[in-house]
């Protein structure tokens, strides 16, 4: 016979009702340990699936390995006393492309007593075999008192044989370029300067001037005439001539700001704060943080253009470079059933190793002691229909450690 759950809920009840006080008691307390064997049972043989165990079968397979050097009629020797490393602002960067090369130039005494002008600088002065190099164009309003010292020591002196300090040009040369996360589009170029600076731009075969801010002043904005279009593919070559008049103070800072579309200025001076000037308006070095034209340029979109935006002019490699460890170019090479190929490279002969992640579990690879720049590893025993999370970790001979940049390289099996 088949009787509902209500059925024998209401059943058990009537029988309660006209049963003895202590058969009913002991009717109850049978029926009830009965219901809880009866659930136990239930939730054992329904409950949950057991949790897959994603790690325990993974294995790695590692086959770096590094490239070798130049043929010996490629190698460039650096000219220790020819070569200046970034004497404003002492940056340095972590690769040979990157950057700007910088000619010096001297005040001659074919120049005005007091020049008014980068452009007499660049048509008069004495220009200086020194190379300079540059991380990027961002020298915030400070004092410069400590000149220009090449890489074997030696300060540079103007022509009256004193410290360089003041009254000089640089001549900057390199290509704009964006970085994988910049937005393509149309970019308002300015300069923050103290004194003069003024900016051309190669496009379409001829140079054309982006930006005039010269002259003696204290650090005043000074913007484009027209925006400048980038992509992902485009470099266009670029030169930047700033001057330093009297001394103390000195600053150079190009930053540039994102347009939906192209735009010219005939008085750029007239928006934003193109025009406005003052040592302590746009940087304070008595003050952390930003000042608030910084702010208010933040808001507006301004941004400093980054070191990786400059690419230097072409067989002319930066020879200040950062030779700490660092992991660049985690990509995923392969994926195939149970497997993946991931690779990286580091600058510097390094050991390997990885962090894989997947539905909260982890597992780290054993480490490859090996020391090379090109890493790749093979995961074998990954399971199908899971997402997995991995994590470069290489190790230099001096112990010093660098993991892949975020974000992690994920994929599905």
């Amino acid at each position: 016979m088949y009787v509902s759950r209500n059925g024998l809920v209401a059943f058990i009840i009537i029988a309660l009702v006209f049963s003895p006080q202590s058969q009913a008691s002991s009717f109850l307390s049978s029926f009830l340990n009965k219901l809880k064997v009866e659930k136990s049972t239930k939730s054992t043989s329904t409950g949950s699936a057991k949790k897959v165990d994603l790690v325990k079968n993974l294995s790695c397979q590692f086959s770096g390995y590094s490239k070798t050097g130049p043929a010996a009629q490629d190698i460039e020797f650096i000219d220790e006393e020819k070569t200046v490393c970034d004497p404003l602002s002492n940056q340095v960067v972590d690769s040979s492309e990157s950057g700007l090369l910088g000619k010096l130039l001297l005040k001659s005494n074919s120049m005005q007593a007091k020049t008014t002008s980068v452009l007499e600088y660049h048509e008069k002065g004495i220009r200086l075999e020194q190379n300079l190099y540059f991380a990027d164009i961002n020298v915030p309003t400070r004092r410069f008192d400590k000149g220009f010292e090449n890489r074997a020591g030696d300060v540079l002196v103007d022509t009256n044989g004193e410290k360089l300090i003041e009254n000089f040009a640089i001549e900057y040369s390199s290509s704009l370029r964006l970085q994988a996360s910049d937005k393509p589009g149309h970019y308002e170029i300015s300069l923050l300067s103290d004194d003069g600076a003024r900016l051309f731009a190669l496009q379409n075969g001829a140079w054309s001037e982006i930006v005039n801010n010269d002259g003696v002043h204290q650090t005043r904005m000074g913007c484009a005439y027209k925006t400048v279009y980038l992509d992902h593919a485009s470099e266009i070559p670029i030169k930047v001539l700033y001057y330093q008049g009297p001394r103390y103070h000195i600053a150079n800072v190009m930053m540039w700001k994102l347009h939906k579309k192209s735009k010219t200025w005939k008085q750029p001076a007239r928006h934003s704060l193109c025009g406005i000037m003052g040592n302590s308006v746009f940087f304070n070095e008595n003050k952390k943080g930003d000042t608030l034209a910084m702010k208010v340029l933040n808001r507006q979109g301004w941004a400093i253009v980054a070191p990786q935006n400059f690419k230097m002019p072409e067989q002319t490699p930066n020879p200040c470079i950062d030779e700490s460890l660092k992991v660049t170019n985690f990509k995923i090479d392969e994926i195939g059933s149970g497997y993946a190929i991931l690779s990286w490279t580091t600058n510097v002969p390094s050991t390997s190793q990885i962090k894989i992640s997947a539905n909260s579990q982890s597992y780290t690879s054993p480490l490859d002691e090996n020391m090379v720049m090109e890493h790749v590893v093979r995961i074998d025993g990954l399971e199908r229909g899971y997402t997995y999370t991995v994590q470069a970790i290489s190790t230099d001979a001096n112990g010093v450690e660098a993991l892949s940049p975020p974000p992690p390289v994920s994929f599905d099996q």
